[in-house]
Protein backbone atom coordinates (compact mmCIF):
# COMPACT_ATOMS: atom_id res chain seq x y z
CA UNK A 1 0.00 0.00 0.00
CA UNK A 2 3.01 2.40 1.16
CA UNK A 3 4.58 1.31 -2.37
CA UNK A 4 1.16 2.43 -4.47
CA UNK A 5 0.85 5.36 -2.69
CA UNK A 6 4.38 6.60 -3.25
CA UNK A 7 4.09 5.51 -6.82
CA UNK A 8 0.75 7.76 -6.55
CA UNK A 9 2.34 10.60 -4.86
CA UNK A 10 5.15 10.87 -7.37
CA UNK A 11 3.12 10.31 -10.94
CA UNK A 12 0.68 13.53 -9.26
CA UNK A 13 3.55 15.20 -8.78
CA UNK A 14 4.73 14.69 -12.03
CA UNK A 15 1.68 15.79 -13.67
CA UNK A 16 1.08 19.00 -11.87
CA UNK A 17 5.08 19.76 -12.77
CA UNK A 18 4.02 19.48 -16.41
CA UNK A 19 1.07 21.36 -16.00
CA UNK A 20 2.72 24.25 -14.28
CA UNK A 21 6.07 24.01 -17.32
CA UNK A 22 3.06 24.12 -19.86
CA UNK A 23 1.71 27.52 -18.84
CA UNK A 24 4.92 29.18 -18.28
CA UNK A 25 5.89 27.94 -21.61
CA UNK A 26 2.19 29.69 -23.33
CA UNK A 27 2.66 32.67 -21.02
CA UNK A 28 6.32 33.03 -22.28
CA UNK A 29 5.11 32.77 -26.44
CA UNK A 30 2.59 34.91 -25.72
CA UNK A 31 4.78 37.56 -24.63
CA UNK A 32 7.02 37.06 -27.31
CA UNK A 33 4.48 37.51 -29.73
CA UNK A 34 3.26 41.23 -27.83
CA UNK A 35 6.59 41.79 -28.42
CA UNK A 36 7.69 41.28 -31.71
CA UNK A 37 4.93 40.27 -33.69
CA UNK A 38 1.63 41.87 -32.48
CA UNK A 39 2.22 44.64 -34.16
CA UNK A 40 3.84 44.04 -37.59
CA UNK A 41 3.16 44.81 -41.16
CA UNK A 42 2.19 41.60 -42.66
CA UNK A 43 4.61 42.63 -45.66
CA UNK A 44 3.15 38.92 -47.37
CA UNK A 45 0.04 40.94 -48.40
CA UNK A 46 1.78 44.05 -49.52
CA UNK A 47 1.91 43.58 -53.28
CA UNK A 48 4.52 45.81 -55.53
CA UNK A 49 1.67 47.94 -56.99
CA UNK A 50 0.80 48.96 -53.24
CA UNK A 51 4.21 49.28 -52.10
CA UNK A 52 4.60 51.64 -55.47
CA UNK A 53 1.20 53.23 -54.52
CA UNK A 54 2.30 54.57 -50.90
CA UNK A 55 5.62 55.61 -52.48
CA UNK A 56 3.86 57.70 -54.65
CA UNK A 57 1.65 58.86 -52.19
CA UNK A 58 4.27 59.23 -49.42
CA UNK A 59 7.25 59.52 -51.02
CA UNK A 60 9.28 61.17 -47.62
CA UNK A 61 7.58 57.94 -45.47
CA UNK A 62 8.58 54.44 -44.91
CA UNK A 63 6.30 52.46 -45.01
CA UNK A 64 7.75 49.93 -42.15
CA UNK A 65 7.57 53.35 -40.14
CA UNK A 66 3.79 52.97 -39.63
CA UNK A 67 4.47 50.12 -36.97
CA UNK A 68 6.13 52.41 -35.20
CA UNK A 69 2.46 55.10 -35.19
CA UNK A 70 -0.88 54.38 -33.18
CA UNK A 71 -3.67 53.40 -34.73
CA UNK A 72 -5.23 56.42 -35.52
CA UNK A 73 -2.46 57.62 -37.13
CA UNK A 74 -2.02 54.80 -39.31
CA UNK A 75 -5.98 54.92 -40.56
CA UNK A 76 -4.34 58.46 -41.42
CA UNK A 77 -2.54 56.93 -44.03
CA UNK A 78 -5.04 54.34 -45.09
CA UNK A 79 -7.41 56.84 -47.64
CA UNK A 80 -4.58 58.07 -49.46
CA UNK A 81 -2.72 54.88 -50.29
CA UNK A 82 -6.30 53.67 -51.20
CA UNK A 83 -6.54 56.47 -53.88
CA UNK A 84 -2.77 56.07 -55.27
CA UNK A 85 -3.31 52.64 -54.96
CA UNK A 86 -6.06 52.67 -57.71
CA UNK A 87 -4.52 55.32 -59.84
CA UNK A 88 -1.83 52.39 -60.29
CA UNK A 89 -4.14 49.49 -60.41
CA UNK A 90 -5.87 51.51 -63.82
CA UNK A 91 -2.53 52.84 -65.54
CA UNK A 92 -1.00 49.47 -65.39
CA UNK A 93 -4.35 48.21 -67.13
CA UNK A 94 -4.38 50.45 -69.67
CA UNK A 95 -0.54 50.08 -70.36
CA UNK A 96 -1.63 46.16 -70.31
CA UNK A 97 -3.55 47.00 -73.68
CA UNK A 98 -6.93 46.32 -71.40
CA UNK A 99 -10.71 48.43 -71.52
CA UNK A 100 -11.01 50.95 -68.69
CA UNK A 101 -14.26 52.34 -69.00
CA UNK A 102 -14.75 54.01 -72.44
CA UNK A 103 -10.63 54.43 -72.34
CA UNK A 104 -8.59 52.46 -74.57
CA UNK A 105 -4.83 52.83 -75.86
CA UNK A 106 -3.97 53.19 -79.14
CA UNK A 107 -0.71 51.78 -80.82
CA UNK A 108 2.29 53.81 -78.94
CA UNK A 109 0.71 55.43 -76.60
CA UNK A 110 1.52 54.71 -72.85
CA UNK A 111 -0.46 56.15 -69.31
CA UNK A 112 1.46 57.70 -67.53
CA UNK A 113 0.61 59.10 -63.58
CA UNK A 114 1.19 62.67 -61.92
CA UNK A 115 4.36 62.81 -60.26
CA UNK A 116 2.98 65.10 -57.73
CA UNK A 117 0.48 64.03 -55.22
CA UNK A 118 -0.79 67.58 -55.12
CA UNK A 119 -1.06 67.81 -59.10
CA UNK A 120 -4.37 70.30 -60.17
CA UNK A 121 -6.75 68.83 -62.24
CA UNK A 122 -5.66 65.33 -63.95
CA UNK A 123 -4.60 61.88 -61.95
CA UNK A 124 -3.42 60.50 -65.58
CA UNK A 125 -2.56 61.15 -68.58
CA UNK A 126 -2.47 59.23 -71.95
CA UNK A 127 0.67 60.25 -74.17
CA UNK A 128 1.22 59.94 -77.91
CA UNK A 129 4.41 58.10 -78.68
CA UNK A 130 6.18 61.92 -79.80
CA UNK A 131 5.51 62.49 -75.79
CA UNK A 132 2.06 64.75 -76.74
CA UNK A 133 -0.95 64.69 -74.21
CA UNK A 134 -3.71 62.65 -75.90
CA UNK A 135 -6.40 62.52 -73.10
CA UNK A 136 -5.99 63.69 -69.55
CA UNK A 137 -8.43 61.69 -66.59
CA UNK A 138 -9.33 62.18 -63.07
CA UNK A 139 -9.61 59.12 -61.19
CA UNK A 140 -11.74 58.53 -57.95
CA UNK A 141 -11.44 55.83 -55.97
CA UNK A 142 -14.68 56.63 -53.56
CA UNK A 143 -18.31 55.82 -52.54
CA UNK A 144 -19.62 59.80 -52.59
CA UNK A 145 -21.31 61.03 -55.28
CA UNK A 146 -20.68 64.58 -53.55
CA UNK A 147 -17.03 63.94 -54.30
CA UNK A 148 -17.07 63.39 -57.89
CA UNK A 149 -19.51 66.08 -58.15
CA UNK A 150 -16.83 68.26 -57.04
CA UNK A 151 -14.50 67.13 -59.35
CA UNK A 152 -16.72 67.44 -62.36
CA UNK A 153 -17.88 70.94 -61.38
CA UNK A 154 -14.02 72.01 -60.86
CA UNK A 155 -13.13 70.60 -63.86
CA UNK A 156 -15.57 70.40 -66.58
CA UNK A 157 -13.59 69.48 -69.30
CA UNK A 158 -11.66 66.22 -67.97
CA UNK A 159 -13.31 63.05 -67.79
CA UNK A 160 -13.87 61.13 -64.58
CA UNK A 161 -12.77 57.26 -63.98
CA UNK A 162 -14.31 56.20 -60.60
CA UNK A 163 -14.61 52.93 -58.63
CA UNK A 164 -17.82 50.73 -59.48
CA UNK A 165 -19.55 52.14 -55.99
CA UNK A 166 -20.45 55.48 -57.37
CA UNK A 167 -21.83 54.90 -60.24
CA UNK A 168 -23.83 52.21 -58.09
CA UNK A 169 -24.99 55.15 -55.70
CA UNK A 170 -26.13 57.43 -59.43
CA UNK A 171 -22.87 58.80 -60.53
CA UNK A 172 -23.63 57.54 -64.36
CA UNK A 173 -26.03 60.32 -64.79
CA UNK A 174 -23.40 62.81 -64.14
CA UNK A 175 -22.27 62.03 -67.67
CA UNK A 176 -18.40 61.99 -67.95
CA UNK A 177 -17.99 59.93 -65.12
CA UNK A 178 -17.14 55.92 -66.58
CA UNK A 179 -16.79 52.85 -64.24
CA UNK A 180 -13.39 50.96 -63.78
CA UNK A 181 -14.20 47.46 -63.04
CA UNK A 182 -12.39 48.27 -59.49
CA UNK A 183 -14.62 48.15 -55.96
CA UNK A 184 -13.59 51.14 -53.56
CA UNK A 185 -14.46 48.41 -50.59
CA UNK A 186 -12.17 46.27 -52.34
CA UNK A 187 -9.59 48.46 -52.42
CA UNK A 188 -9.94 49.84 -49.09
CA UNK A 189 -10.19 45.96 -47.95
CA UNK A 190 -6.51 45.44 -49.90
CA UNK A 191 -4.96 48.10 -48.14
CA UNK A 192 -6.27 47.33 -45.00
CA UNK A 193 -5.43 43.50 -45.03
CA UNK A 194 -1.59 43.92 -44.60
CA UNK A 195 -2.29 46.79 -41.65
CA UNK A 196 -4.63 44.71 -39.64
CA UNK A 197 -2.58 44.20 -36.84
CA UNK A 198 -1.31 48.22 -36.23
CA UNK A 199 -5.41 48.74 -35.92
CA UNK A 200 -5.93 47.43 -32.83
CA UNK A 201 -9.03 48.67 -30.37
CA UNK A 202 -8.17 50.27 -27.29
CA UNK A 203 -8.99 47.07 -25.37
CA UNK A 204 -6.73 45.12 -27.89
CA UNK A 205 -3.65 47.45 -27.29
CA UNK A 206 -3.73 47.45 -23.59
CA UNK A 207 -3.35 43.76 -23.79
CA UNK A 208 -0.64 43.90 -25.64
CA UNK A 209 0.85 45.96 -23.36
CA UNK A 210 0.25 43.77 -20.97
CA UNK A 211 0.70 40.26 -22.25
CA UNK A 212 4.86 40.86 -22.27
CA UNK A 213 4.49 41.04 -18.19
CA UNK A 214 2.61 38.22 -18.07
CA UNK A 215 4.70 35.51 -17.60
CA UNK A 216 6.04 36.92 -14.40
CA UNK A 217 2.48 38.29 -13.57
CA UNK A 218 1.16 34.46 -13.68
CA UNK A 219 4.40 33.58 -11.52
CA UNK A 220 4.23 35.28 -8.70
CA UNK A 221 0.44 35.10 -8.05
CA UNK A 222 1.11 31.45 -8.20
CA UNK A 223 3.49 31.19 -5.92
CA UNK A 224 1.93 34.21 -3.79
CA UNK A 225 -1.05 31.58 -3.70
CA UNK A 226 0.83 28.78 -2.56
CA UNK A 227 1.98 30.99 0.39
CA UNK A 228 -1.33 32.52 1.52
CA UNK A 229 -2.83 28.46 1.47
CA UNK A 230 0.07 27.79 3.91
CA UNK A 231 1.54 24.65 0.94
CA UNK A 232 4.96 26.71 0.88
CA UNK A 233 6.60 29.06 3.60
CA UNK A 234 7.57 32.59 1.50
CA UNK A 235 11.25 31.47 1.39
CA UNK A 236 10.13 28.28 -0.40
CA UNK A 237 7.98 30.28 -2.47
CA UNK A 238 10.38 33.15 -3.77
CA UNK A 239 13.17 30.43 -4.37
CA UNK A 240 10.65 28.71 -6.52
CA UNK A 241 9.40 32.10 -8.49
CA UNK A 242 12.50 33.27 -8.84
CA UNK A 243 13.80 29.62 -10.28
CA UNK A 244 10.85 30.02 -12.44
CA UNK A 245 11.10 33.52 -13.72
CA UNK A 246 15.18 32.92 -15.23
CA UNK A 247 13.68 29.83 -16.84
CA UNK A 248 11.03 31.43 -18.82
CA UNK A 249 13.17 34.56 -19.18
CA UNK A 250 15.73 32.09 -20.82
CA UNK A 251 12.57 31.08 -22.88
CA UNK A 252 11.88 34.76 -24.05
CA UNK A 253 15.35 35.07 -24.90
CA UNK A 254 15.76 32.72 -26.95
CA UNK A 255 12.62 33.85 -28.74
CA UNK A 256 13.97 36.92 -28.79
CA UNK A 257 17.11 36.09 -30.64
CA UNK A 258 14.95 34.12 -33.32
CA UNK A 259 12.65 37.59 -34.07
CA UNK A 260 15.77 39.30 -34.22
CA UNK A 261 16.71 36.85 -36.98
CA UNK A 262 14.05 37.69 -39.05
CA UNK A 263 12.65 34.27 -37.82
CA UNK A 264 9.50 35.72 -37.62
CA UNK A 265 6.47 33.36 -36.30
CA UNK A 266 8.91 30.32 -35.84
CA UNK A 267 10.18 32.65 -32.29
CA UNK A 268 6.60 31.20 -30.37
CA UNK A 269 7.54 27.63 -30.96
CA UNK A 270 11.28 28.20 -30.60
CA UNK A 271 9.67 29.99 -26.97
CA UNK A 272 7.62 27.20 -25.79
CA UNK A 273 9.77 24.56 -26.18
CA UNK A 274 12.62 25.98 -25.01
CA UNK A 275 10.67 26.64 -21.64
CA UNK A 276 9.33 23.45 -21.91
CA UNK A 277 12.27 21.80 -22.42
CA UNK A 278 14.04 23.30 -19.46
CA UNK A 279 11.76 21.70 -17.25
CA UNK A 280 11.48 18.61 -18.97
CA UNK A 281 15.15 17.51 -18.28
CA UNK A 282 14.86 19.14 -14.58
CA UNK A 283 11.85 16.79 -14.20
CA UNK A 284 13.16 13.91 -15.49
CA UNK A 285 16.43 14.26 -13.55
CA UNK A 286 14.25 14.68 -10.01
CA UNK A 287 11.64 12.12 -10.93
CA UNK A 288 14.27 9.49 -11.90
CA UNK A 289 16.71 10.14 -8.41
CA UNK A 290 13.11 9.56 -6.62
CA UNK A 291 12.46 6.70 -8.35
CA UNK A 292 16.46 5.33 -7.68
CA UNK A 293 15.81 6.31 -3.95
CA UNK A 294 12.91 4.55 -3.72
CA UNK A 295 14.40 1.52 -5.60
CA UNK A 296 17.02 1.25 -2.99
CA UNK A 297 14.46 1.47 -0.58
CA UNK A 298 12.78 -1.42 -1.25
CA UNK A 299 16.05 -3.06 -1.91
CA UNK A 300 17.28 -2.36 1.76
CA UNK A 301 13.95 -3.43 2.51
CA UNK A 302 13.97 -7.17 0.61
CA UNK A 303 17.43 -7.77 2.29
CA UNK A 304 16.50 -6.80 5.87
CA UNK A 305 12.86 -9.20 5.29
CA UNK A 306 15.47 -12.30 3.76
CA UNK A 307 17.99 -11.62 6.91
CA UNK A 308 14.97 -11.86 9.22
CA UNK A 309 13.58 -15.02 7.40
CA UNK A 310 16.78 -16.44 7.51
Amino acid sequence: MNVRKAVSDLYKRYIKEREQSLLDAAAAAAAVHALFLSDRIDLSQVTPQMEEAFRLAYPNVDLSSLQDRSPAEVEGFLSAWKGKYFEVLVRDKLNAGEWVGDIHLAPGQTAVLAESTTQPGWDLQILNADGSVAQELQLKATQSLSYVKEALERYPDIQVLATDDVLENGADALGRVFSTGFSDSDLQAAIRAPMEALLDSPLEELVETILPGLPFMLIAVGEGRHVLMGRKSFEVAFNDALDRAIKTGAAIGVGTIVALMDGGFLSLPATFLTRLGIDRYKIMRRTEKILDRRTDELRSLRARLSAQSS
